[in-house]
């Protein structure tokens, strides 16, 4: 081979491993209550740093709950809100600030909660929220996350039950799901103490349970021209307005 030709091999071979070491993935990195903005991690329940970013792709883990095998109540501090106030979640690939996640992981964003007693156990999660794709301006809420630093507003339902809850805030990353388990699952839980006079308590899902490997939001070419996207898991069963 003439040198020419083994620089350029070797170039080529060199922009590969730079695109797989600029990866972004991401993780839920802080909070904020009311436009308060708590310290890095605060309430989040904790990820190793050798594993913080990595995805879940296996749709039968018990990762899939919050990303972490350590789903102690006593890993984090619980943070108190009142129901029917804004909280902010947001994402990043590193600390708490940059870059939220690499452009190319179009797909939703979905936000579930559950009692805190139950660790995430059984048929326990409701979903509050869901964004997903806007076939209008061909956004996706991951487009939308990026563009607005990483935070996302969600409103924690104003007739919840007082009490614990863990909220489980969730990404898909559909840059590789035409494949069967291609699709990248960033989910991570935070601990609130929801305070006020609601008395509803919704029924849930499981998690892991309420997702399929070949369902239509999750087996899905995105890079094909689409007219509507089927956001994965229930319907946002009680918003609480």
């Amino acid at each position: 081979m003439a040198l020419s030709s083994f620089i350029l091999v070797i170039a080529a071979f060199c922009l590969v491993l730079l695109s797989f070491g600029v990866q972004a993935h991401t993780y839920l990195s802080n909070l904020s209550i009311n436009g308060t903005r708590l310290p890095f991690g605060r309430c989040i329940r904790p990820l190793s740093a050798s594993r913080r970013t990595f995805p879940v792709q296996d749709l039968s883990s018990p990762d899939l709950r919050c990303r972490t095998t350590d789903m102690s109540p006593s890993a984090t501090d619980t943070c108190g809100i009142l129901a029917g106030s804004t909280i902010t979640v947001e994402w990043h690939h590193q600390g708490d600030q940059g870059e939220v996640i690499s452009a190319s992981h179009k797909g939703p964003c979905l936000v579930y909660m559950a009692p805190l007693e139950s660790n995430g156990e059984g048929n326990v999660w409701f979903k509050i929220f869901e964004d997903g794709y806007d076939a209008t301006n061909k956004q996706w809420c991951v487009d939308k996350l990026i563009k607005n630093g990483g935070k996302l507003g969600v409103v924690i339902p104003r007739d919840i039950r007082a009490g614990g809850y863990l909220l489980r805030t969730e990404i898909m990353a559909l840059h590789n799901a035409r494949d069967v388990g291609g699709m990248q699952d960033y989910a991570n839980c935070a601990q609130l103490q929801v305070a006020g006079n609601g008395k509803k308590t919704p029924r849930g899902v499981a998690i892991p349970g309420v997702y399929k490997a070949d369902d239509p939001g999750i087996l899905i070419n995105i890079y094909k021209k689409m007219e509507k996207y089927a956001i994965p898991g229930p319907p946002v069963l009680y918003k609480g307005e």
